[in-house]
C-alpha cells in the first residue's frame, strides 16, 4: 500500500512537471515541443511496469474514454493540436483517481470554464474602459449589426491592444460593400491574427496553462500531502 502511495505521489510530481515546463512554453509562444508530451507520457507508461500488480481496468477506461473526448474537442475546434496532446498525456500518467474520477476529462473541463471566465471578464473589462473613456459605443460602426449581436459582443470580444501578441480577428469584411463590417463571435480558427491595434479582436489563451490550474485545483489535498509528508 505505501508503494502505491509513493508512486501516486510519484506521477502527481510527474504531471505538475511537465505541465509547468509546459505552461511557460504555450504562455510565452503557443507552442509546445512533442517531445515533451512524449518524454514525460513515456516515463508515465513505465510506472505501470512497477506498479503491475495495482493494475486495473479503470486506467485504460479512462484512457480510451479520455482519448476520444480529447479527439472530439479537437475535431471540432474546441483545443488545438498541443492541448490535445495534453490530454493524452494526463491519460497516460494519471488517468483516474479515487478508481472512479476521469482526470483527463474533469481537468479539461475545469480549464474550459476558467478561459470562460477569465475571457469573458477580459473582454467586459476593455469594452467598458473604452465606453467610458470615449463616451460612446465601442462597436458604433457596426451599424448593421441588430443590437442582440452587439450586447453579445460586449462579452465575447474586444479591440486589439498593443501589447496584445495572440489574437484572432473577429471581423469580417464585404469586398463590395467595404463599409458593411460584421461580427465573427465565436470563432474557432486557431490563426494568429497579424490585425494592427484597434481591430476586434478575441483572445487566444494558453488552454495548457489553465489545464495546469485545473490539475492544482483537483489535486489540491493530495498535492498539499506530497509536498508536506
Amino acid at each position: 500500500m505505501k508503494n502505491v502511495m509513493e508512486l501516486f505521489q510519484i506521477r502527481i510530481i510527474l504531471l505538475l512537471a511537465l505541465f509547468g515546463v509546459a505552461s511557460i512554453y504555450d504562455y510565452k509562444t503557443r507552442k509546445i515541443p512533442d517531445i515533451l508530451w512524449i518524454a514525460f507520457s513515456g516515463v508515465g507508461g513505465m510506472l505501470y511496469v512497477i506498479d503491475y500488480e495495482s493494475f486495473s481496468a479503470y486506467p485504460m477506461i479512462s484512457f480510451f474514454t479520455s482519448c476520444l473526448f480529447g479527439f472530439m474537442l479537437y475535431r471540432m475546434k474546441f483545443v488545438g493540436m498541443a492541448d490535445l496532446f495534453a490530454i493524452v498525456s494526463i491519460s497516460v500518467i494519471l488517468p483516474v483517481h479515487y478508481e472512479f474520477v476521469i482526470i483527463p476529462i474533469v481537468v479539461t473541463v475545469l480549464a474550459l470554464i476558467l478561459v470562460v471566465i477569465s475571457v469573458t471578464f477580459y473582454n467586459v473589462l476593455l469594452n467598458t474602459i473604452d465606453l467610458t473613456s470615449k463616451k460612446r459605443s465601442p462597436f458604433e460602426n457596426f451599424s448593421k449589426e441588430p443590437i442582440y449581436r452587439k450586447v453579445f459582443a460586449f462579452f465575447s470580444i474586444h479591440k486589439k491592444r498593443r501589447y496584445e501578441k495572440y489574437v484572432i480577428s473577429s471581423e469580417k469584411y464585404y469586398p463590395v460593400m467595404p463599409k458593411n463590417r460584421s461580427f465573427v463571435l465565436i470563432s474557432r480558427d486557431k490563426e494568429i491574427s497579424q490585425m494592427k491595434e484597434g481591430g476586434f479582436v478575441q483572445n487566444l489563451p494558453p488552454f495548457v496553462l489553465f489545464m495546469m490550474i485545473g490539475v492544482i485545483l483537483l489535486l489540491l489535498p493530495e498535492i498539499l500531502s506530497t509536498v508536506f509528508s
